[in-house]
C-alpha cells in the first residue's frame, strides 16, 4: 500500500474520523514523530509524556488520535512561520541630497544606509532640520 502523506493523516485524524483505520501502522510510526513535535506546541505536557526514546510510536499516534480527534481542526497544528513586514520609510530626495553632501558621502553609500538603517537616517535628517531652524 502507498504510503499517505502527513496531510492525509492529519486530515484522517481531524476532519474524517472514521478514515482513520485506513491509515496504517507504517504511516503512524513514520509521522509519529512529527505530530507529537506539532502537538507540544498546544500541550506540552501530554507531548512530554509521549516524548521516550522507547516509546510504540503506532500507540502514541493512536493516543494523539484519541486526544486530538474530538477538536476541531487546529489552526495552531500548521502555523506558518510569520515575516515581519519591512518598514518602509520614504525619504525625501531633497533631504538625502542634502544629507549626503553634509556626511560626505557617495551614492552607493547612502543606499546602502537608507536600506539598512532608515531609522538612523530618519533621526539624522530631523537632528539636521532641528540646526537649520536653529540657525534661522
Amino acid at each position: 500500500m502507498a504510503q499517505k502523506t502527513i496531510l492525509e493523516v492529519a486530515n484522517a485524524m481531524f476532519k474524517n474520523p472514521a478514515d482513520w483505520k485506513n491509515i496504517d501502522d507504517s504511516d503512524k510510526k513514520t509521522y509519529f514523530f512529527i505530530f507529537n513535535r506539532y502537538m507540544s506546541k498546544r500541550y506540552p505536557e501530554q507531548a512530554q509524556f509521549l516524548n521516550d526514546k522507547l516509546i510504540d510510536e503506532i500507540l502514541g499516534m493512536n493516543l494523539i488520535y484519541a486526544f486530538l480527534s474530538k477538536k476541531t481542526y487546529p489552526r495552531w497544528f500548521w502555523s506558518k512561520s510569520e515575516k515581519k513586514a519591512e518598514k518602509k520609510i520614504l525619504f525625501n530626495e531633497k533631504d538625502l541630497v542634502s544629507l549626503q553632501s553634509i556626511l560626505d558621502i557617495k551614492q552607493d553609500e547612502l543606499e546602502i544606509l537608507v536600506k539598512y538603517y532608515p531609522d538612523e537616517i530618519k533621526d539624522e535628517l530631523k537632528y539636521i532640520k532641528a540646526l537649520t531652524e536653529q540657525e534661522k
